[in-house]
Formats: C-alpha cells, sequence, structure tokens
C-alpha cells in the first residue's frame, strides 16, 4: 500500500449487490472530482458471505474502476465490526472511513471531512475532552460522521449521547419526545429530541461534538485507532459504534458530525429492522456489561424491559404495527435471557 495513501473506504457487503455496486460509483464519483482524494484513496470492500451475485458485480467494478480496490470474500458472515477490522488490517491510511452498502455519497461527503481532520490536527491541541470548561469544543478528534440525509434529502436523525442510566430512561421512557424538556435531557438517541444535530446542520458549518455517532458513515483517524483499538469483534452487529466512541472518548479522543458532508442513507435496507431494533437494544446490555459498574447492570435490564414494554402496548394497541410489535416483542425475550 502506498504511503501517501489518505483515506481508506471500507464498505461491508451482504446480499446487497444494486446497493453495494451504489455505493462503490458514489465514491468513485468523489473521490475522482476531489483535488485532496483523487490518487490518494483506496477501497476496501469485505463480503460476508453473500448468496447473491454481489462478489461477482465487484469483481466486475473492480476491474473498471478508477480508484484502487481491494475486495476480500469471507467464507462466513463474520458480522461487522470483525469484517472492518479485516479491511483495516489489510489497507493502510491515515483515515479510515465505514461506510454501510446502502448510502450513497454525495459531492464532498468524503473530502470535507478528510479536510476536518487535517485542520484539527494542525491545531495542535494541548487541552483534553474531559475538562469540563472544555467539553463542546473540539480539540483532539478522532471519530467524525457525515450528516445522514434521507432519500428525499432530508436529514435523517443519528448519534447520541454516551449511555448513562438517566439517558437510557430518557430514551426508552420517550422523555426526549418531549417538547423543551427533551432538550435539557441527555438520550442515547437524538431520534426524538427537537434541538437536534438537525437544527444545527442547518445553521452551523463547524463540526458538532456528538456523544457517539452511527457507523453508517463513520469516519476514524489511524492514530486514534492505533490507541484505543479497532472495532469490538464480539458484538456481531448494532452497537460496535457506541461502543467504539465510549472507548475513543475515554482516551479523551472527541466525537462528531460534520454538518456539511452529507450521505444519503437508504435506511434499513442493507439489513432488517427487525435485526436492527434487537441488536441495538442488546448492545445496551453488552455495553454496560463491559464498559459500566456491575451496580448499574440490572438497573439498566430493567429500564430497558420496561422501555419494551411501553412499545408493546404501544404498537400492539394505538399505532397498531404487528410488524414492530413482534419485533420489542423478541426483544424482550432476549433482554430477559441476557
Amino acid at each position: 500500500m502506498a504511503s501517501n495513501t489518505l483515506l481508506s473506504v471500507i464498505i461491508v457487503s451482504y446480499n446487497t449487490s444494486e446497493l453495494t455496486l451504489q455505493t462503490l460509483k458514489s465514491v468513485e464519483a468523489e473521490v475522482t472530482h476531489s483535488k485532496l482524494l483523487k490518487d490518494k484513496t483506496v477501497v476496501c470492500v469485505v463480503d460476508n458471505n453473500s448468496s447473491d451475485s454481489s462478489v461477482a458485480e465487484i469483481k466486475k467494478f473492480k476491474k473498471l474502476s478508477t480508484i484502487p480496490v481491494t475486495l476480500i470474500s469471507n467464507t462466513s458472515n463474520k458480522g461487522f465490526g470483525a469484517a472492518n477490522n479485516q479491511a483495516i488490517k489489510a489497507t493502510k491510511a491515515n483515515y479510515y472511513v465505514f461506510l454501510n452498502s446502502d448510502t450513497i455519497v454525495q459531492k464532498g461527503g468524503l473530502s470535507r471531512v478528510v479536510s476536518a481532520f487535517q485542520i484539527a490536527e494542525e491545531s495542535n491541541p494541548e487541552v483534553t475532552s474531559e475538562l469540563s470548561s472544555e467539553q463542546r469544543k473540539l480539540d483532539k478528534v478522532g471519530i467524525i460522521a457525515s450528516t445522514l440525509l434521507n432519500a428525499d434529502s432530508t436529514h435523517q436523525a443519528q448519534g447520541g449521547d454516551i449511555p448513562s442510566l438517566l439517558s437510557l430512561f430518557s430514551h426508552m421512557f420517550f422523555l426526549d419526545d418531549i417538547p423543551f424538556l427533551g432538550n435539557l435531557l441527555p438520550s442515547t438517541q437524538h431520534t426524538g429530541k427537537s434541538g437536534s444535530v438537525r437544527e444545527l446542520a442547518d445553521s452551523d458549518t463547524s463540526l458538532i461534538p456528538m456523544g457517539w455517532v452511527g457507523g453508517t458513515a463513520l469516519f476514524a483517524s489511524k492514530k486514534m485507532l492505533d490507541e484505543i483499538g479497532n472495532f469490538d469483534e464480539n458484538i456481531f452487529m448494532y452497537g460496535e459504534d457506541v461502543e467504539l466512541c465510549i472507548r475513543a472518548r475515554g482516551h479523551n479522543w472527541d466525537v462528531a458530525i460534520h454538518p456539511e458532508a452529507k450521505i444519503i442513507h437508504l435506511q434499513n435496507m442493507s439489513s432488517s429492522s427487525k435485526n436492527a431494533l434487537v441488536g441495538e437494544l442488546l448492545g445496551y446490555l453488552y455495553i454496560w456489561s463491559k464498559h459500566k459498574p456491575l451496580w448499574q447492570t440490572d438497573f439498566a435490564k430493567s429500564i430497558l424491559s420496561i422501555g419494551v414494554l411501553l412499545r408493546i402496548v404501544l404498537f400492539s394497541s394505538i399505532v397498531q404495527d404487528r410488524h414492530k410489535a413482534a419485533a420489542y416483542k423478541e426483544a424482550l425475550k432476549k433482554i430477559r435471557q441476557f
């Protein structure tokens, strides 16, 4: 691998042939037209034993691509984190971006984030993100996420506050949905917060500090990964992004969203919404078992269980969405078994 490689674009593929090709083409277009990234970017696709035409189509793309493409074909589904780790080891770059296979990079969606990293590193950080007086200051940036858009170009909520009993309670008991109050309380998910990244992104061109950001379009610096390690392979899928951000912040690396670097995310197209819902909730329990005091685990489990019960009632009787109700019933069963 050339020593001047600036960015490694990593995509995990699993039975998403057409979507993966769409993502690859959008990456190629962005890199080709970027003075910053052209001739300094590589792509690594890790296929997790797809049963569709993914591998064949990626090989075809590789032959015609104007940017270097590496394909790793696994003989089993190793999960999201483990597959990303394979790509990290296979490529060498200053920065890595982990893209879902159902994303479409918009102009500047990659280059603006890399530029932001470079600017942050040139500032020669002296203080840490843990100082109470500097909590909103980004002085040691390790993770930046692009702003996610829906297919209709509206903003898609992502990320949240670092998991705590209060932020989990606020999320699971819908407190973050309450006008005004939601803005004052931390929440593990910012989907309900009325004063969210969406509003900031419309008016502010600087990086937006976050507790954690989603792995849909997550950039990480090599310096940070060398210090804290790669994705936790004990998490098969869902929650590995939160866990990585927790470790990053534990080492005083800042986490942020770039409001002007935009990527379309065709939500739930690369995985089932049921698996995402169940995996996310179980991910919290794993995070508690790994990072939190032992006495908190039972409280977290109770908060999750009651919150899920509320959602079962909501989707069974009020909203009448039997698919979501069934998904939450499955989640409750697995939470109780954890």
